[in-house]
């Protein structure tokens, strides 16, 4: 699939931008994500902004509609702001506030892994109760089909896709969440569940994975036999999905799925 540019969008849409943005210079592209989509950075009278756009009949169209949801539902602080969002001419369109900053470095022995951690402890209180009507439970996710869901029972808006490139360390310091794309309401240590194989993948054993996770109090307080369920459902959806998406989504869940069966190993050995 060709990702659309900047230049792809039609003219109502870049008139609507223009009009609600007064853009004060040319557009920058920004890379990454493995949704294809416009994404880039516009600087304007208010400041600099970031723009997402897709057209309305692609499947990640309702990705899209979903993090503009939940990103409007945020408490402020918590993710980027989300300034507007509207669909025009076939396109869905999503305007936040530009945010500099860099992801974390995960690697052990990183400096980032204590801050990152902690802002992982302290992203659900703000979240509980869920206050994102609709948002559809978590039993509903795709990573669950399988599973016994009376494990995956809660009342906190989750992220449902931890990793760092979802995370951005702000010039303050601040850590944001980015990428609201999979809300979900469900307990509050799944989302530090999503987070342990990403520190496999990036080069801790599962046993240190699961240390830096035991750091969030939820996750610590979390039921074995649920984290262990979760554990095997993530990797088996990896699995299912291995040969899935285009060859950057692939490659990477090839890799994640050593990463979910090392995890899993580990629980299942303990």
């Amino acid at each position: 699939m060709t990702n659309p540019t900047w230049d792809d969008l039609p003219a109502a849409v870049l008139a609507r931008l223009e009009t609600d943005l007064d853009p004060t210079g040319s557009t920058t592209p920004v890379p990454g994500g493995f949704t294809p989509g416009v994404r880039v950075r516009l600087p304007t009278g208010g400041g600099a902004v970031f723009i997402k756009a897709v057209p309305a009949e692609s499947g990640a169209a309702e990705m899209y509609r979903a993090e503009a949801a939940a990103n409007g539902a945020l408490p402020t602080g918590v993710g980027p702001r989300l300034l507007s969002s509207f669909e025009a001419a076939g396109w869905v369109v999503l305007v936040f506030d530009f945010l500099t900053g860099r992801h974390p470095d995960l690697t052990p022995g990183s400096p980032d892994l204590e801050p990152v951690l902690d802002a992982v402890s302290r992203l659900h209180a703000p979240l509980t109760p869920c206050r994102l009507p609709g948002v559809p439970d978590l039993t509903t996710n795709p990573v669950l089909a399988e599973a016994d869901h009376r494990h995956f029972s809660g009342d906190t808006l989750l992220h449902c896709d931890l990793r760092a490139d979802n995370l951005l360390i702000t010039e303050d310091g601040g850590i944001r969440v980015i990428d609201w794309a999979w809300p979900h309401r469900g307990p509050a240590w799944i989302d530090t569940a999503f987070l342990v194989p990403q520190l496999v993948l990036a080069g801790h054993t599962a046993a240190e994975a699961e240390e830096w996770a035991g750091r969030v109090p939820a996750y610590r307080q979390a039921d074995d036999t649920a984290v262990s369920a979760f554990a095997t459902a993530l990797t088996e959806y990896w699995v299912a999905r291995a040969a899935q998406g285009p060859p950057d989504l692939r490659a990477y869940r090839a890799r994640a799925v050593d990463a979910g069966r090392a995890w899993a190993g580990h629980r299942s050995a303990r």
